[in-house]
This record gives structure tokens, sequence and C-alpha cells, in this order.
């Protein structure tokens, strides 16, 4: 299986993935992070643990690094799972929000 740099991530978030201890990609990153990065709409359905938020926040958090004012994105989630959760890229990401949105 190929390292998140083959899913064409930056070699400063390919290290952040390893700080956090993500290794290689799942299923799910496989196959969303290179749609998101190319801009296309992504839906990604997997199990509970099998990535789903790193395949969202890794890709997004590169484009605002590369241009903090020329990205969106909606991320729906089923209302039960209102806290991001105990992991490690969620942890990172939480409380980080662009200085000119709304809220």
């Amino acid at each position: 299986m190929a390292g998140f740099g083959a899913l064409g991530l930056a070699p400063w978030l390919v290290e952040q993935c390893q700080q956090l201890g993500l290794r290689q990609p799942t299923p799910v990153q496989q196959s969303c992070v290179p749609a998101i990065l190319e801009g296309r709409d992504c839906m990604g359905c997997a199990k509970t643990g099998s990535g789903k938020t790193a395949a969202f926040v890794l890709p997004i958090l590169q484009k605002l690094s590369e241009d903090p004012y020329g990205i969106f994105c909606l991320v729906l989630t089923p209302t039960r799972h209102g806290d991001p959760g105990p992991g490690p890229v969620p942890q990172a990401a939480r409380g980080h929000r662009h200085p000119g949105a709304p809220g």
C-alpha cells in the first residue's frame, strides 16, 4: 500500500500524519483524498474507525495552507456523532476555523 505522499498530500502534511501515528492510508482515505485535492465532490461511507475524518480533514488542511481564502467545504455527519471523537486528527484539528468564517 502506498503512503500518504502518493495520495498527493504535501510533504509537510505527510510528516504530520507520521507524527500523529498515521502510517498508511486506509481504503476510504485512498479513495477520497485524491478526489478532494482535485476539487471534486466526495462522499465517503465506511465503518467507524476507518479513517473517514482524516480522509476529509487532510485535503482540507492542505488546501487551506495553499489559499486560506479560496476554499470552503461542507461536511455532513449524523447527529449522533456530535463530537469529532478521541482520535489524533480530530484532536489536532479541533477548534481551528477560518478567521473570516461566520459564527
